[in-house]
């Protein structure tokens, strides 16, 4: 009878538990349990998923620098492309200051499906209460300064 002993690892395989595929020095192959491994097959199993764990790097490696070396060509396409576009001198535009309201939106209701808005103007000095449409003809800006303030923002 001749005496058995693993040469190589050929695969892993995962199913319902981990086994490797063992290539034998009588040519036999056989799948064997990572539970069942001697410390001689725990050796070789070691060696060879280290072997694998080195491919697998050295093939990201070489994917990660042909796509750098596509996004390089790229930005360089794009800097010549820019370089191309004349310059105009453009003088920036000034901010417009906010225009000075004459008038505070102070609440607002919906009343069978109408918005309205008590609002208070500077120059009647009384509250009343009108529809969306005039608060946006008249006072927007309150209107928006208004609306911002009822807003939570969740911050995602």
């Amino acid at each position: 009878m001749q005496i058995r002993y693993p040469i190589e690892v050929i695969k892993k395989k995962i199913a319902t538990r981990i086994e490797y595929k063992i290539r034998w020095n009588t040519g036999t192959v056989t799948y064997e349990p990572m539970t069942d491994l001697t410390p001689e097959l725990l050796q070789i199993v070691n060696q060879w998923e280290l072997k694998q764990n080195k491919k697998k790097k050295g093939k990201i490696i070489v994917k990660g620098n042909k796509k750098t070396q596509k996004i390089t060509r790229q930005q360089q396409n794009n800097i010549v492309q820019l370089e191309e576009i004349p310059t105009q001198n453009k003088k920036p535009i000034p901010h417009r200051e906010r225009i000075v309201e004459n008038g505070v939106v102070k609440e607002a209701r919906k009343i069978s499906g109408k918005i309205e808005f008590q609002i208070m103007l500077k120059e009647e000095q009384e509250l009343r209460w009108t529809n969306l449409e005039e608060v946006k003809a008249r006072i927007p800006v309150a209107l928006c300064d208004y609306l911002l303030q009822r807003i939570k923002f969740s911050g995602k």
